[in-house]
């Protein structure tokens, strides 16, 4: 089961990379990279300028719906699952545990990818300046809890590793 989760996990980051490079190269000579769901340091100036580009539409589909939330899915779901594993192989009453920060990196990321979604489909750059600090304090979250998730998927599996080490 381990070299199951293992692998889900390896594949899912496979995907984060892929879908990364895709849209990369989308903004490529356009924009100087994703930078609403990638850095935390752009302006409100350049946040209007893309909800007001010839890309936004491009942006929202397929990069955000539907490759951004498969991404998502997949390193959540591969990530929650295998460190709830390894964390019940431990200690069985706390593996819910090992799903509550990859969730929380889950709807953190959803809801920056809606909110992105609707600024980028309504054309407003005024109303995408106004938000600017609403969608980095999300990101924000998103990129802290993301993270933790890996963070907490690594120690999970260290400790189930000793622990079968230690048994054995």
């Amino acid at each position: 089961m381990t070299v199951i989760l293992a692998g889900l996990v390896v594949i899912a980051f496979g995907l984060f990379w892929s879908v990364g490079k895709y849209a990369e190269a989308v903004f490529a000579g356009r924009f100087s990279s994703r930078f609403p769901e990638k850095t935390l340091s752009y302006t409100a100036d350049q946040l209007s300028a893309l909800v007001t580009s010839d890309l936004r539409f491009k942006y929202v589909c397929p990069i955000l719906f539907p490759l951004d939330l498969i991404v998502m899915l997949a390193l959540a779901g591969a990530m929650g699952a295998a460190s709830s594993h390894w964390i019940k192989q431990l200690y069985p009453s706390e593996a819910w545990l090992g799903l509550l920060v990859p969730g929380v990196y889950l709807l953190s990321d959803l809801i920056e990818d809606c909110l992105l979604a609707w600024l980028l489909l309504r054309g407003e750059p005024n109303e995408a300046a106004r938000t600017v600090p609403m969608l980095k304090a999300i990101t924000t979250i998103k990129f802290v809890s993301f993270s933790a998730a890996i963070a907490l998927t690594l120690i999970s599996l260290a400790g189930w590793l000793l622990s079968a080490r230690l048994n054995s």
